[in-house]
Protein backbone atom coordinates (compact mmCIF):
# COMPACT_ATOMS: atom_id res chain seq x y z
CA UNK A 1 0.00 0.00 0.00
CA UNK A 2 2.92 2.43 0.80
CA UNK A 3 4.56 1.48 -2.31
CA UNK A 4 1.34 2.74 -4.30
CA UNK A 5 1.32 5.77 -2.16
CA UNK A 6 4.96 7.12 -2.88
CA UNK A 7 4.53 5.67 -7.03
CA UNK A 8 1.20 8.12 -6.91
CA UNK A 9 3.08 11.11 -4.97
CA UNK A 10 5.55 13.65 -5.80
CA UNK A 11 8.59 11.58 -5.49
CA UNK A 12 7.06 8.98 -8.06
CA UNK A 13 5.88 12.18 -10.25
CA UNK A 14 9.43 13.38 -9.89
CA UNK A 15 10.89 9.96 -11.25
CA UNK A 16 8.75 9.60 -13.90
CA UNK A 17 8.90 12.88 -14.80
CA UNK A 18 13.67 12.57 -14.63
CA UNK A 19 13.26 9.29 -16.73
CA UNK A 20 11.32 10.93 -19.54
CA UNK A 21 13.45 13.69 -19.80
CA UNK A 22 16.27 11.30 -20.53
CA UNK A 23 14.80 10.22 -23.25
CA UNK A 24 14.47 14.13 -24.50
CA UNK A 25 11.61 15.24 -23.24
CA UNK A 26 10.89 18.86 -21.77
CA UNK A 27 10.64 18.59 -17.73
CA UNK A 28 7.98 21.28 -18.26
CA UNK A 29 5.75 19.19 -20.62
CA UNK A 30 6.16 16.10 -18.57
CA UNK A 31 5.28 17.72 -15.60
CA UNK A 32 2.07 19.04 -16.74
CA UNK A 33 1.41 15.10 -17.62
CA UNK A 34 2.68 13.32 -14.43
CA UNK A 35 1.25 16.34 -12.04
CA UNK A 36 -1.89 16.24 -12.55
CA UNK A 37 -2.85 14.26 -9.88
CA UNK A 38 -1.19 16.33 -7.35
CA UNK A 39 -2.24 19.20 -5.36
CA UNK A 40 -0.20 22.03 -5.42
CA UNK A 41 1.56 21.42 -2.47
CA UNK A 42 3.12 17.72 -3.74
CA UNK A 43 3.35 19.38 -7.06
CA UNK A 44 5.63 22.07 -6.21
CA UNK A 45 7.79 19.45 -4.36
CA UNK A 46 8.35 17.25 -7.83
CA UNK A 47 9.09 19.79 -9.75
CA UNK A 48 11.78 20.81 -7.25
CA UNK A 49 12.97 17.40 -6.82
CA UNK A 50 13.26 17.31 -10.73
CA UNK A 51 14.71 20.70 -11.37
CA UNK A 52 17.35 19.80 -8.10
CA UNK A 53 18.08 16.87 -9.44
CA UNK A 54 19.00 18.10 -13.07
CA UNK A 55 20.86 21.08 -11.98
CA UNK A 56 23.05 18.32 -10.18
CA UNK A 57 23.34 15.44 -12.01
CA UNK A 58 26.95 14.89 -12.73
CA UNK A 59 27.70 15.56 -9.00
CA UNK A 60 25.15 12.90 -7.79
CA UNK A 61 26.60 10.73 -10.06
CA UNK A 62 29.69 10.94 -8.76
CA UNK A 63 28.76 10.58 -5.13
CA UNK A 64 27.00 7.14 -5.15
CA UNK A 65 29.57 5.80 -7.45
CA UNK A 66 32.19 7.01 -5.31
CA UNK A 67 30.53 5.13 -2.57
CA UNK A 68 30.23 1.66 -4.20
CA UNK A 69 32.63 -1.07 -4.09
CA UNK A 70 31.37 -2.03 -7.77
CA UNK A 71 31.66 0.11 -10.59
CA UNK A 72 29.29 -2.24 -12.23
CA UNK A 73 26.29 0.34 -14.22
CA UNK A 74 22.91 -0.69 -12.55
CA UNK A 75 21.10 0.87 -15.06
CA UNK A 76 19.38 4.29 -15.56
CA UNK A 77 16.47 3.74 -13.38
CA UNK A 78 18.81 3.06 -10.52
CA UNK A 79 20.75 6.04 -11.67
CA UNK A 80 17.66 8.10 -11.44
CA UNK A 81 16.35 6.68 -7.69
CA UNK A 82 20.08 7.47 -6.39
CA UNK A 83 20.35 10.73 -7.82
CA UNK A 84 16.54 11.58 -6.20
CA UNK A 85 17.23 10.28 -3.19
CA UNK A 86 20.92 11.68 -2.77
CA UNK A 87 19.24 15.10 -3.89
CA UNK A 88 16.87 15.26 -0.93
CA UNK A 89 19.49 14.23 1.76
CA UNK A 90 21.94 16.99 0.24
CA UNK A 91 19.18 19.87 -0.42
CA UNK A 92 16.10 18.75 0.92
CA UNK A 93 16.41 17.94 4.59
CA UNK A 94 13.81 19.96 5.49
CA UNK A 95 12.11 16.80 4.73
CA UNK A 96 13.14 14.50 7.44
CA UNK A 97 16.00 11.69 7.28
CA UNK A 98 13.66 8.88 8.23
CA UNK A 99 11.06 9.92 5.15
CA UNK A 100 13.23 10.66 2.79
CA UNK A 101 15.02 7.05 3.10
CA UNK A 102 12.12 5.00 3.56
CA UNK A 103 10.32 6.39 0.58
CA UNK A 104 12.99 6.43 -1.66
CA UNK A 105 13.63 2.91 -0.95
CA UNK A 106 9.76 2.36 -1.32
CA UNK A 107 10.09 4.18 -4.73
CA UNK A 108 12.72 1.56 -5.53
CA UNK A 109 10.76 -1.85 -4.94
CA UNK A 110 8.90 -0.51 -7.32
CA UNK A 111 11.79 1.07 -10.17
CA UNK A 112 14.21 -1.45 -9.13
CA UNK A 113 13.38 -4.35 -7.68
CA UNK A 114 16.18 -6.32 -5.48
CA UNK A 115 18.11 -2.87 -5.75
CA UNK A 116 16.31 -0.77 -3.15
CA UNK A 117 19.01 -2.49 -0.18
CA UNK A 118 21.29 -0.80 -2.03
CA UNK A 119 19.59 2.47 -2.47
CA UNK A 120 19.20 2.43 1.39
CA UNK A 121 22.70 2.17 1.99
CA UNK A 122 23.79 4.36 0.02
CA UNK A 123 21.72 6.66 1.61
CA UNK A 124 22.60 6.02 5.10
CA UNK A 125 25.85 6.31 4.38
CA UNK A 126 25.68 9.60 3.35
CA UNK A 127 23.97 10.61 6.52
CA UNK A 128 26.32 8.93 8.52
CA UNK A 129 28.82 11.29 6.75
CA UNK A 130 27.59 13.97 7.74
CA UNK A 131 26.65 13.17 11.52
CA UNK A 132 30.50 12.69 11.75
CA UNK A 133 30.93 15.94 10.57
CA UNK A 134 33.00 15.72 7.48
CA UNK A 135 32.82 18.10 4.63
CA UNK A 136 29.02 18.75 3.67
CA UNK A 137 28.45 18.37 0.87
CA UNK A 138 31.20 16.15 -0.10
CA UNK A 139 33.62 17.55 -2.25
CA UNK A 140 34.80 15.85 -5.50
CA UNK A 141 38.21 14.97 -6.52
CA UNK A 142 39.63 18.05 -8.42
CA UNK A 143 39.84 15.91 -11.29
CA UNK A 144 42.06 15.32 -14.46
CA UNK A 145 42.05 18.74 -15.73
CA UNK A 146 41.33 22.20 -14.26
CA UNK A 147 37.86 22.08 -16.72
CA UNK A 148 36.87 18.90 -15.57
CA UNK A 149 37.15 19.86 -11.66
CA UNK A 150 34.92 23.05 -12.36
CA UNK A 151 32.58 20.78 -13.99
CA UNK A 152 31.62 18.33 -11.74
CA UNK A 153 32.23 20.56 -8.88
CA UNK A 154 29.01 22.50 -10.44
CA UNK A 155 28.13 19.56 -12.15
CA UNK A 156 28.08 20.72 -16.10
CA UNK A 157 29.60 18.76 -18.78
CA UNK A 158 33.56 18.89 -18.75
CA UNK A 159 33.10 20.34 -22.68
CA UNK A 160 31.15 23.22 -21.90
CA UNK A 161 33.02 23.70 -18.56
CA UNK A 162 36.08 24.46 -20.85
CA UNK A 163 34.57 26.61 -23.08
CA UNK A 164 33.05 29.22 -20.78
CA UNK A 165 36.86 29.00 -19.10
CA UNK A 166 38.19 29.82 -22.62
CA UNK A 167 35.75 32.80 -22.80
CA UNK A 168 35.84 34.03 -19.22
CA UNK A 169 38.86 32.78 -17.61
CA UNK A 170 38.47 30.05 -14.24
CA UNK A 171 37.14 32.46 -11.39
CA UNK A 172 34.93 34.05 -13.61
CA UNK A 173 33.57 30.71 -15.49
CA UNK A 174 32.69 29.43 -11.84
CA UNK A 175 30.67 32.26 -11.10
CA UNK A 176 28.71 31.76 -14.37
CA UNK A 177 28.24 28.07 -13.67
CA UNK A 178 27.42 28.94 -9.71
CA UNK A 179 24.67 31.43 -11.01
CA UNK A 180 23.94 28.59 -13.63
CA UNK A 181 22.81 26.56 -10.87
CA UNK A 182 20.50 28.83 -9.22
CA UNK A 183 16.79 28.78 -9.28
CA UNK A 184 15.65 31.66 -11.81
CA UNK A 185 12.65 33.85 -10.36
CA UNK A 186 9.76 35.09 -12.80
CA UNK A 187 10.29 37.85 -14.79
CA UNK A 188 7.44 39.81 -16.51
CA UNK A 189 7.32 43.16 -18.50
CA UNK A 190 4.27 44.70 -18.50
CA UNK A 191 2.10 45.81 -21.52
CA UNK A 192 3.27 49.20 -22.42
CA UNK A 193 -0.38 50.19 -24.28
CA UNK A 194 -2.40 49.50 -20.65
CA UNK A 195 0.17 51.00 -18.22
CA UNK A 196 3.65 51.30 -16.65
CA UNK A 197 5.66 49.09 -14.55
CA UNK A 198 5.09 51.20 -11.16
CA UNK A 199 1.56 51.27 -11.79
CA UNK A 200 1.27 47.31 -12.12
CA UNK A 201 -0.09 45.98 -8.46
CA UNK A 202 1.45 42.76 -7.34
CA UNK A 203 0.59 40.01 -3.63
CA UNK A 204 4.00 39.74 -3.30
CA UNK A 205 7.41 41.53 -3.85
CA UNK A 206 9.19 42.64 -7.11
CA UNK A 207 12.47 44.72 -7.92
CA UNK A 208 12.47 46.61 -11.30
CA UNK A 209 14.61 45.09 -14.17
CA UNK A 210 18.36 47.00 -14.44
CA UNK A 211 17.99 47.62 -18.44
CA UNK A 212 14.36 47.03 -19.38
CA UNK A 213 12.01 50.14 -18.68
CA UNK A 214 9.15 47.31 -19.02
CA UNK A 215 10.52 44.31 -16.66
CA UNK A 216 9.95 43.11 -12.90
CA UNK A 217 11.33 40.54 -11.36
CA UNK A 218 9.69 38.66 -8.74
CA UNK A 219 12.10 38.47 -5.63
CA UNK A 220 10.20 35.20 -4.32
CA UNK A 221 8.73 32.27 -6.15
CA UNK A 222 5.31 33.54 -6.80
CA UNK A 223 3.25 30.31 -7.85
CA UNK A 224 1.59 30.50 -11.58
CA UNK A 225 1.61 34.08 -13.52
CA UNK A 226 -1.47 33.08 -15.45
CA UNK A 227 -3.02 33.13 -11.19
CA UNK A 228 -1.98 36.92 -10.40
CA UNK A 229 -4.04 39.60 -10.64
CA UNK A 230 -3.72 41.24 -14.26
CA UNK A 231 -2.81 38.74 -16.28
CA UNK A 232 -6.62 37.71 -17.56
CA UNK A 233 -6.60 41.83 -18.29
CA UNK A 234 -3.44 41.80 -20.22
CA UNK A 235 -1.45 44.10 -17.91
CA UNK A 236 1.57 42.01 -18.27
CA UNK A 237 3.30 39.01 -19.91
CA UNK A 238 6.01 36.76 -18.67
CA UNK A 239 9.69 37.48 -20.45
CA UNK A 240 13.07 37.70 -19.23
CA UNK A 241 14.34 40.53 -19.30
CA UNK A 242 17.02 40.05 -21.66
CA UNK A 243 14.30 39.00 -24.02
CA UNK A 244 12.64 42.20 -23.58
CA UNK A 245 15.76 44.31 -24.94
CA UNK A 246 14.25 44.18 -28.71
CA UNK A 247 12.09 46.68 -27.31
CA UNK A 248 14.58 49.23 -27.42
CA UNK A 249 15.70 48.71 -30.77
CA UNK A 250 14.61 52.05 -32.63
CA UNK A 251 12.83 51.62 -36.62
CA UNK A 252 15.14 53.85 -38.85
CA UNK A 253 12.77 56.11 -40.32
CA UNK A 254 9.35 53.69 -40.27
CA UNK A 255 8.06 52.90 -43.65
CA UNK A 256 7.95 49.17 -44.23
CA UNK A 257 7.24 47.55 -40.63
CA UNK A 258 8.86 44.97 -38.86
CA UNK A 259 9.66 40.86 -39.82
CA UNK A 260 9.93 38.73 -36.56
CA UNK A 261 11.43 36.05 -39.42
CA UNK A 262 11.41 32.86 -36.57
CA UNK A 263 8.92 34.29 -34.56
CA UNK A 264 8.41 31.37 -32.36
CA UNK A 265 5.72 31.76 -29.71
CA UNK A 266 6.31 35.25 -30.45
CA UNK A 267 7.43 36.96 -26.70
CA UNK A 268 9.32 39.52 -28.93
CA UNK A 269 6.99 40.20 -31.87
CA UNK A 270 4.57 40.69 -29.09
CA UNK A 271 6.73 43.22 -27.38
CA UNK A 272 7.77 45.06 -30.96
CA UNK A 273 3.82 45.64 -31.28
CA UNK A 274 2.52 46.94 -28.18
CA UNK A 275 5.90 49.71 -28.62
CA UNK A 276 4.67 50.26 -32.16
CA UNK A 277 1.18 50.99 -32.19
CA UNK A 278 1.55 52.80 -35.40
CA UNK A 279 3.71 49.95 -37.51
CA UNK A 280 2.10 46.68 -38.80
CA UNK A 281 4.79 43.64 -36.94
CA UNK A 282 4.85 40.51 -38.88
CA UNK A 283 5.31 37.32 -37.42
CA UNK A 284 6.16 34.64 -39.10
CA UNK A 285 7.50 30.95 -38.57
CA UNK A 286 6.97 27.54 -40.26
CA UNK A 287 5.00 25.99 -36.96
CA UNK A 288 1.43 26.71 -36.80
CA UNK A 289 0.61 25.75 -33.58
CA UNK A 290 3.30 28.37 -32.57
CA UNK A 291 1.54 31.21 -34.44
CA UNK A 292 -1.80 30.46 -33.28
CA UNK A 293 -0.40 30.82 -29.59
CA UNK A 294 0.96 33.84 -30.12
CA UNK A 295 -2.07 34.86 -32.01
CA UNK A 296 -4.19 34.02 -28.76
CA UNK A 297 -1.71 36.02 -26.64
CA UNK A 298 -2.21 39.03 -29.05
CA UNK A 299 -6.14 38.74 -28.14
CA UNK A 300 -5.09 38.71 -24.53
CA UNK A 301 -2.82 41.72 -24.59
CA UNK A 302 -5.30 43.60 -26.85
CA UNK A 303 -2.81 43.55 -29.96
CA UNK A 304 -4.13 44.29 -32.96
CA UNK A 305 -1.06 45.17 -35.60
CA UNK A 306 0.45 42.08 -35.65
CA UNK A 307 -0.06 39.52 -38.91
CA UNK A 308 0.42 35.91 -38.69
CA UNK A 309 2.21 33.81 -41.50
CA UNK A 310 3.02 30.32 -41.82
CA UNK A 311 6.09 30.24 -43.94
CA UNK A 312 9.73 28.72 -43.87
CA UNK A 313 12.21 31.96 -43.97
CA UNK A 314 14.88 29.31 -45.82
CA UNK A 315 12.30 28.63 -48.44
CA UNK A 316 11.54 32.31 -49.46
CA UNK A 317 12.51 35.07 -52.64
CA UNK A 318 13.13 38.39 -51.66
CA UNK A 319 10.28 39.60 -52.49
CA UNK A 320 9.51 42.27 -49.65
CA UNK A 321 10.97 44.50 -47.41
CA UNK A 322 10.82 45.56 -43.91
CA UNK A 323 12.66 48.31 -41.79
CA UNK A 324 13.40 45.92 -38.89
CA UNK A 325 14.00 42.55 -39.40
CA UNK A 326 14.37 39.91 -36.16
CA UNK A 327 15.98 37.19 -36.66
CA UNK A 328 16.01 35.03 -32.90
CA UNK A 329 17.14 32.04 -34.32
CA UNK A 330 16.69 28.65 -32.95
CA UNK A 331 19.71 27.62 -30.34
CA UNK A 332 21.09 25.53 -27.95
CA UNK A 333 19.29 27.63 -25.06
CA UNK A 334 22.31 27.18 -23.42
CA UNK A 335 21.73 30.44 -22.17
CA UNK A 336 18.85 29.09 -19.57
CA UNK A 337 20.10 26.53 -18.34
CA UNK A 338 18.96 28.57 -15.05
CA UNK A 339 15.43 27.64 -16.03
CA UNK A 340 16.23 24.35 -18.05
CA UNK A 341 18.80 22.86 -16.46
CA UNK A 342 18.07 19.47 -18.37
CA UNK A 343 19.95 21.43 -21.65
CA UNK A 344 23.21 20.94 -20.18
CA UNK A 345 23.21 16.85 -20.67
CA UNK A 346 20.91 17.52 -24.16
CA UNK A 347 23.22 19.06 -25.83
CA UNK A 348 27.07 19.06 -27.30
CA UNK A 349 29.90 20.45 -29.51
CA UNK A 350 28.27 18.92 -32.42
CA UNK A 351 24.97 20.81 -32.26
CA UNK A 352 26.72 24.32 -31.36
CA UNK A 353 28.27 23.51 -35.38
CA UNK A 354 24.62 22.36 -36.57
CA UNK A 355 22.79 24.93 -35.23
CA UNK A 356 25.30 27.64 -35.89
CA UNK A 357 25.41 26.67 -39.65
CA UNK A 358 21.65 26.97 -39.52
CA UNK A 359 21.08 30.24 -38.15
CA UNK A 360 24.46 31.48 -40.72
CA UNK A 361 21.63 30.42 -43.50
CA UNK A 362 18.96 32.12 -41.73
CA UNK A 363 20.93 35.16 -41.53
CA UNK A 364 21.47 35.19 -45.07
CA UNK A 365 18.10 34.54 -45.99
CA UNK A 366 16.74 37.47 -43.62
CA UNK A 367 19.26 39.86 -45.15
CA UNK A 368 17.37 40.20 -48.49
CA UNK A 369 14.23 41.14 -46.49
CA UNK A 370 16.08 44.71 -44.85
CA UNK A 371 15.18 47.65 -47.08
CA UNK A 372 18.55 49.88 -47.67
CA UNK A 373 18.98 51.48 -44.83
CA UNK A 374 17.08 49.19 -42.75
CA UNK A 375 18.20 46.95 -39.85
CA UNK A 376 18.67 43.58 -38.86
CA UNK A 377 18.65 41.99 -35.35
CA UNK A 378 20.53 38.58 -34.72
CA UNK A 379 19.74 37.30 -30.96
CA UNK A 380 20.00 33.72 -29.48
CA UNK A 381 19.48 32.77 -25.99
CA UNK A 382 23.10 31.24 -25.73
CA UNK A 383 26.26 31.98 -24.17
CA UNK A 384 28.20 29.77 -27.00
CA UNK A 385 31.14 31.42 -29.33
CA UNK A 386 30.02 29.54 -32.55
CA UNK A 387 26.30 30.02 -32.18
CA UNK A 388 26.69 34.20 -31.52
CA UNK A 389 30.11 36.33 -31.70
CA UNK A 390 31.15 33.88 -34.14
CA UNK A 391 27.85 33.54 -36.38
CA UNK A 392 27.79 37.54 -36.54
CA UNK A 393 31.55 37.41 -37.68
CA UNK A 394 30.89 35.42 -40.57
CA UNK A 395 27.76 36.62 -41.38
CA UNK A 396 29.22 40.15 -42.20
CA UNK A 397 32.30 38.59 -43.91
CA UNK A 398 29.73 37.05 -46.87
CA UNK A 399 27.31 40.21 -46.47
CA UNK A 400 29.08 43.30 -48.31
CA UNK A 401 25.57 45.46 -48.39
CA UNK A 402 25.72 45.26 -44.59
CA UNK A 403 27.53 47.00 -41.85
CA UNK A 404 28.15 46.50 -37.61
CA UNK A 405 25.42 49.28 -36.28
CA UNK A 406 27.72 52.13 -34.92
CA UNK A 407 27.95 52.49 -31.27
CA UNK A 408 25.66 55.35 -31.56
CA UNK A 409 23.05 53.40 -33.24
CA UNK A 410 22.68 51.02 -30.38
CA UNK A 411 20.19 52.69 -27.51
CA UNK A 412 21.85 54.49 -25.38
CA UNK A 413 21.21 51.70 -22.18
CA UNK A 414 22.79 49.03 -23.40
CA UNK A 415 25.98 51.04 -25.13
CA UNK A 416 28.26 50.63 -21.74
CA UNK A 417 27.80 46.55 -22.01
CA UNK A 418 28.80 46.55 -25.54
CA UNK A 419 32.05 44.22 -26.33
CA UNK A 420 33.26 44.09 -30.00
CA UNK A 421 30.08 46.36 -31.25
CA UNK A 422 27.94 43.30 -29.95
CA UNK A 423 25.85 42.23 -26.71
CA UNK A 424 26.31 39.38 -24.37
CA UNK A 425 24.06 39.55 -21.39
CA UNK A 426 25.41 36.72 -18.66
CA UNK A 427 23.57 35.20 -15.72
CA UNK A 428 26.38 36.62 -13.16
CA UNK A 429 26.83 39.52 -14.32
CA UNK A 430 23.24 41.21 -15.40
CA UNK A 431 21.62 38.79 -13.38
CA UNK A 432 19.36 37.71 -16.39
CA UNK A 433 19.15 34.67 -18.76
CA UNK A 434 22.67 34.52 -21.08
CA UNK A 435 21.63 35.89 -24.72
CA UNK A 436 23.66 37.61 -27.93
CA UNK A 437 22.35 40.42 -29.33
CA UNK A 438 24.26 41.87 -32.95
CA UNK A 439 22.99 44.55 -34.59
CA UNK A 440 23.55 45.31 -38.59
CA UNK A 441 22.47 47.97 -41.24
CA UNK A 442 21.94 47.51 -44.40
CA UNK A 443 23.99 50.47 -46.19
CA UNK A 444 21.95 52.44 -48.51
CA UNK A 445 23.32 52.65 -52.59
Amino acid sequence: MKNARVWSGPRGAAFRVLRETSRGRTPENSLAVHGLGLDPRDLHLATALVYEVLRRQSYLDWLWRSRLASSRDGGLDLALILRLGLAQVLFFNRLGDHAIVSETVALAKITVPGRQGLVNAVLRGLLREREAGGPWPPSPPPGPSAAAGLALRHSYPAWLAAEFMARLGPAEAEALMAAGNQPAPPTLRVNPRRLNRDELCLPFAVRPTLLSPWGLTAETFAGRPDTWPGFAEGLFAVQDEASQLVGLFELPAPQAGILDACAGLGGKALHLAALNPGTLVTARDKDQAKLDLCAAEARRLGLTNLRFESRDLLSEGADEHFDLVLVDAPCSGLGVIRRRPDLKWSKGPEDLTRLAGLQRRLLAAAAGKVRPGGRLVYGVCSLSQAEGPETAAEFLAGAPGFRAAPHSAWPAALRPHLMDGCLTLWPHRHQTDGFFWALFERVKL
